[in-house]
């Protein structure tokens, strides 16, 4: 019994995360028509990157995998000269900054003092 009370919490706990995603992803938009202010923008940019963190760790899908996963875009896009790495180069520093490990605070610097 106690597994199944698991399991409907975490179910119920992913419907929260997912209706917490699109109501974050509402105020994105907001933030960004608003226009000027960059504060109200990063923070709710961080809160759509930080619910689709939890919501991937709720669905058995670990930290790790999300970020393989993004990296993975990433070089598809390259490939691909998708117009945001052939006109910006945005999708190449998105796939450095993963690969450096400093979205988890541990950059090069650490990696070789360990």
């Amino acid at each position: 019994m106690h597994q199944t009370v698991s399991v409907a919490s975490n179910a119920k706990m992913i419907e929260v995360l997912k209706a917490e995603f699109i109501g974050e992803a509402a105020d994105v938009m907001r933030a960004a028509l608003a226009g000027g202010d960059r504060s109200e923008l990063l923070d709710t940019l961080g809160g759509v990157v930080l619910l689709a963190y939890l919501l991937a760790r709720r669905c058995g899908i670990s930290f790790e995998e999300l970020d393989a996963d993004i990296i993975e875009k990433a070089e598809t896009g390259i490939k691909e000269g998708h117009k945001l790495e052939s006109v910006y180069g945005d999708l190449s520093l998105l796939k450095k900054h993963f690969e450096s490990g400093i979205s988890r605070g541990f950059g090069q610097d650490k990696k070789r003092r360990l």
